[in-house]
């Protein structure tokens, strides 16, 4: 059931594969641990705190969860 609800967001996501395009820019990165990344991100932040991510409009507190959160998901991503 968790994974066909994962799915189902994924899916009807507006910011997944933009997020995924975005993280395939950065030197060195492959579309395997960008989509990880982007499920990873997706888990964690609704599509509007994703649109502000990718704006890079972040402040304060939000600012630090998405760092933690980012360098969490790198982490897991890297050795999956």
């Amino acid at each position: 059931m968790a994974v066909f609800v994962m799915k189902t967001q994924l899916l009807t996501s507006k910011t997944y594969g933009p997020f995924v395009d975005g993280c395939m820019t950065v030197e060195g990165a492959s579309q395997e641990r960008c989509e990880c990344l982007g499920k990873y991100v997706h888990k964690h932040f609704s599509d509007n705190e994703v649109k502000v991510i990718m704006a890079q409009q972040m402040e304060g507190a939000f600012a630090e969860k998405v760092q933690e959160v980012v360098a969490a998901g790198s982490l897991a991503c890297a050795n999956p």
